[in-house]
């Protein structure tokens, strides 16, 4: 056969995964619905304005452009959700009706990649509280999100929590290291950090500044207030306190805090969170508040939200717990149509997925195979074709709890 090869970081998605994908689904949705969130679609393309938020040029690094043939306009295939809840808010929204809350499955693609193993497409599972804020607001959401990956079999959980207003408070005190300091705390390379207080090369200023605060923080130690801002020591006291709070609520569950953690995205303003399982190496779950996003729309609306990795979690969930009961249905010159669809219905409501055929499958699709004779009597096989049960008539058989 002809092999035409996709792009890179594509790939094709086998029933196996999107029976995975299902399970996952239907999780969501129904915990989500529980919590008062209302399932939406977005476009999976827009003009590029409405993917990016204000700090536009790194944003649109990760995005795919076209141009729109029916009106030239530079279109943009979304790379992430968020800047686009916002124009979608801002579309379908007046503020009387806020807060509202969204959630919605998508798919998004990103311009980038660093191996032949690494995806372009995800697949993000998400919530939006619009409208929204306080200590109150930011604990739910987090809790939601626990509430879903424990739902999803994952119960030992770590929540990291940090804040893009301290990480951006420290980076704003330090004009020629900032990029370098940046780059240091995205790989928590913090030894770096203090070689560069001691470097000559960099201004006294920032120098003392990355021995007062960057260095206590990088141990996790709140530095003197004589350093920090009066926001400053009041996210750091909101951090302290959400964290208790989710530890009452759930005992089993690790809550940190890391005063240093950089965020791929530039939007979030305040908390951001991650929640992991400590087996499985990548983030299952991203979110953070954005209260500054829909300034772009001339709005000032507070916002926090969440996105789940479908792609990280069905690479844990195995197929096996989630597979249907299967049974095949033998069709032969004796067989009655109409009532081989009678067996079939049967089989339905009893939960089982149902093929009808002439012999006996190659693929051991089938668990239970039913066969009707010439005089009407039923027998159940199992896939090696040994004699399970027999039924003297296909009401009898009906009758049956399988």
């Amino acid at each position: 056969m002809k092999s035409i090869p996709l792009p890179p970081g594509i790939r094709d998605y086998t029933s196996e995964i999107v029976r995975k994908f299902d399970y996952i689904n239907d999780i969501f949705f129904q915990e989500t619905e529980s919590w008062g969130f209302n399932k939406i679609y977005t476009p999976i393309i827009e003009n590029i304005e409405s993917l990016t938020s204000d700090s536009a040029q790194s944003d649109s690094k990760n995005i795919l452009k076209l141009i729109d043939p029916l009106s030239g306009e530079i279109l943009g295939i979304k790379s992430d959700i968020t800047p686009q809840i916002a124009r979608f808010v801002n579309s379908n929204y007046s503020l009387s009706t806020l807060p509202i809350r969204l959630s919605y499955a998508e798919r998004v693609i990103r311009n980038k990649i660093n191996n032949n193993a690494d995806s372009r497409e995800l697949f993000q599972l998400g919530c939006e509280s619009i409208g929204t804020e306080g200590i109150l607001n930011d604990i739910e959401i987090i809790q939601l999100g626990s509430s879903l990956i424990k739902k999803m079999g994952f119960s030992n959980q770590v929540i990291t929590l940090s804040s893009s207003l301290i990480v951006n408070f420290i980076l704003s005190k330090l004009k020629k290291s900032n990029e370098k300091i940046r780059d240091l705390f995205y790989k928590k390379n913090f030894s770096e950090i203090t070689k560069i207080s001691n470097d000559k090369t960099f201004p006294q200023k920032e120098r003392n500044f990355i021995k007062s605060v960057v260095i206590p923080f990088t141990k996790n130690k709140i530095p003197k207030n004589s350093y920090l801002s009066s926001n400053i020591l009041k996210e750091i006291e909101n951090l302290k306190i959400i964290s208790k709070e989710l530890i009452k609520i759930n005992p089993e569950n690790k809550c940190i805090i890391d005063y240093l953690d950089v965020k791929d995205f530039q939007y979030y303003s305040n908390i951001t969170f991650e929640i992991n399982v400590p087996k499985i190496k990548s983030s299952l779950l991203n979110g953070g508040r954005y209260n500054n996003l829909f300034n772009k729309y001339d709005l000032n609306i507070p916002a926090i939200g969440f996105g789940l990795n479908l792609l990280t979690l069905v690479k844990y969930i195995k197929v096996d717990n989630l597979a249907r009961p299967t049974a095949l249905i033998i069709m032969d010159s004796n067989t009655s149509i109409s009532e081989s669809f009678q067996i079939r219905d049967f089989l339905v409501n009893q939960g089982f997925i149902t093929r009808f055929s002439n012999k006996k499958l190659s693929n051991n699709f089938q668990q239970i195979i039913v066969r009707m004779s010439k005089n009407k009597q039923v027998s159940l096989f199992d896939g090696k074709m040994n004699k399970i049960a027999k039924f003297k008539s296909l009401k009898e058989f009906i009758e049956e709890e399988i």
